[in-house]
């Protein structure tokens, strides 16, 4: 390959077609102007956050404000106590709760028959 035949060149304008200027005129040029005006003024409302009709939005506020009153400080009221402790030797047995112990066996009769067969 010959490399004028590789390489095909794109044929050059021509010069001979007519390029036409137009003209401009000072009322485009200045119509031109005032659209950039209002785009940059657009800008600058929205980054100053006058764009959402001139109020700002509040600052956020914490996710959290503790509020303490004397209260939370306070000792814890004593809790009473558990059936199962040991209590002084003239003092009552605290009361067990009335209910039903469902992990406490049966007592067996001793009268008890043999179940029949059938």
């Amino acid at each position: 390959m010959d490399a004028t035949t590789a390489k095909r060149k794109r044929p050059a304008a021509s010069d001979d077609a007519p390029t036409t200027i137009d003209e401009v005129t000072d009322a485009e040029v200045e119509e031109f102007y005032a659209i950039l005006r209002r785009m940059r003024d657009a800008t600058r409302r929205l980054a100053a956050g006058a764009g959402a009709g001139g109020a700002r939005a509040p600052p956020y506020a914490p996710a959290w404000r503790p509020s303490f009153s004397w209260e939370d400080f306070a000792d814890a009221p004593p809790r009473p106590p558990q059936p199962d402790e040991p209590v002084a030797e003239n003092a009552t047995p605290p009361r067990r709760p009335a209910g039903l112990d469902l992990n406490v066996e049966p007592p067996i009769k001793k009268d008890r028959k043999e179940p029949r067969k059938a």
